[in-house]
């Protein structure tokens, strides 16, 4: 029984001591997502103090959220490896000085062809691999 506990013992020390994040380039994967995400970078422009959050309904595949001025909704297909989002729909308010990265956006969400998925981040690239959105899961999702 000793000998038991210490070999189960040192199984565990050495599998909590392993905590390498798990990182994921399977789209497939976004079907379990769930949960709020702050968009960081856009196109390569750190927008972390904008505080744009975006929210993920994998199941129903969906992204949601808000862009500045406006509300979205863009809805997305898995197929073969590749995620295509559909153009997001929004409302159409206009609010001064507050636009500035949604039409970025806009254009930016139907290029995603690939995601990069670990623990707290998302990253989505375009097909030739260039960085597009940048997120990272809100504490309040955990």
């Amino acid at each position: 029984m000793k000998k038991f506990l210490f070999i189960f013992s040192a199984f565990l020390m050495i599998s909590c001591g392993n905590s390498e994040e798990k990182i994921s380039e399977d789209p497939a994967d976004l079907k379990t997502l769930n949960g709020n995400y702050e968009l960081l970078e856009l196109d390569g422009e750190d927008i972390s103090g904008e505080g744009f959050i975006l929210n993920f309904e994998g199941k129903e595949q969906r992204l949601s959220g808000k862009t500045g001025c406006n509300n979205f909704v863009a809805t997305y297909k898995i197929q073969d490896s590749i995620i295509k989002f559909n153009p997001p729909l929004g409302t159409k308010m206009y609010c001064e000085g507050q636009m500035e990265y949604e039409e970025i956006f806009n254009e930016v969400i139907p290029e995603i062809r690939k995601v990069r998925i670990s623990d707290k981040d998302l990253i989505f690239l375009s097909a030739e691999n260039q960085e597009l959105l940048n997120l990272q899961k809100t504490e309040d999702s955990e």
